[in-house]
């Protein structure tokens, strides 16, 4: 027989769970069901609750009535602003909820790593959905083969004319709050692409940033990140380039993989550079999709699901070296992790 669907709570119901979390939850409708709804906008939380049918009473202002609800809950989304997810994240593991998080769910890497200490692994998750890109799934899958050669220098490089366009309460809080801008929002995502793609951690990072005016969130971020096994990567992301284009490709000793999109392939340069029998055959459908098509199986084998806390700490510390590589003009050693105990 069939297994019953996930029950979903959906803590957030702004733009990116409209458009990123909600279309992969309903192409997966067999498998998960949205049962309720958390979001300080009523507007907001009835678009999605209207979408999915879940009962009035199911619709909740915030996590603390969530929590406090008999709702039938086997996982928390929480899929809001930084600042934010810090206490709902709090409230949600204390009362035993299973929590898959929107990346990050701090912005401070000692926290992260607080977290991961105190938290079972397979009570939390967090979003790295980049990598359930096809072009991405394809590119490490040629690497992983061993017939690409050695990888020596990564291009993720997709500077943006603005800020992905929020919805609710506070929709341009990616600008209004001096701890996010395109340092967290997108770099981040690329942090950990680069980390795969190179097959080692960060140990280095050079970086330059800047932001419209004082006070502002950064709006440019130039990162070069040198691994621990030599690889350089080049990331940059913007909020300030109109019209630019993307440049996401991998360069090896035996030639270019070059990333194609969201549900579009890998291309390798030249095709006869790149042996592969497994690359090119992921189904192309949305990164958030393939996502949750993991997350779900996982949670039904009652396995870890999602990237770690740990995994989030890792990024952060990257980023936060960025920061201060940025301020002082030099390179910065990225921290060692902060010691951590996971919980049995």
């Amino acid at each position: 027989m069939r297994p019953e669907p996930v029950n979903v709570a959906l803590v957030g119901c702004g733009a990116i769970a409209e458009l990123g979390h909600a279309p992969a939850l309903s192409a997966l409708t067999g498998e998960a069901r949205v049962t309720s709804v958390v979001d300080t906008a009523a507007h907001r939380r009835n678009l999605l609750g209207d979408r999915f049918g879940v009962p009035a009473a199911r619709r909740h202002r915030d996590v603390d009535a969530l929590v406090a609800a008999d709702d039938p809950v086997d996982l928390a989304v929480l899929v809001l602003p930084p600042r934010a997810t810090p206490y709902a994240l709090s409230a949600l593991l204390d009362s035993g909820t299973r929590v898959l998080a929107e990346k990050p769910m701090t912005t401070d890497a000692v926290e992260a790593a607080l977290i991961a200490g105190r938290t079972p692994r397979d009570q939390l998750g967090v979003v790295h959905n980049y990598l359930h890109r096809s072009d991405v799934r394809d590119a490490l899958a040629r690497l992983r083969e061993g017939h690409a050669g050695q990888v020596r220098f990564l291009r993720l490089e997709q500077p943006d004319s603005g800020h992905f366009p929020g919805a609710g309460d506070s929709p341009d809080w990616r600008r209004s709050d001096v701890a996010a801008g395109c340092l967290i929002d997108n770099a981040y995502h690329w942090v950990y692409v680069a980390t795969e793609l190179a097959a080692a951690p960060v140990a280095r990072v050079t970086a330059r940033t800047a932001r419209l005016e004082p006070g502002a969130a950064v709006d440019l971020a130039l990162l070069l990140l040198e691994h621990t096994n030599g690889v350089v990567s080049s990331v940059q992301t913007s909020w300030c380039a109109p019209s630019a284009a993307p440049v996401l490709e991998v360069h090896t000793t035996r030639g270019t993989l070059r990333l194609d999109g969201d549900c579009g392939p890998c291309t390798a340069l030249p095709p006869t550079a790149f042996v592969s029998t497994t690359a090119g055959g992921t189904a192309a459908e949305p990164s958030y999709t393939a996502f949750y098509r993991e997350v779900l199986a996982a949670l039904r084998a009652g396995r870890p699901f999602a990237a770690s806390a740990d995994d989030c700490a890792t990024v952060l510390r990257v980023l936060a070296a960025a920061d201060t590589a940025a301020a002082t003009g030099t390179g910065v050693p990225v921290d060692e992790p902060v010691a951590s105990r996971q919980a049995p």
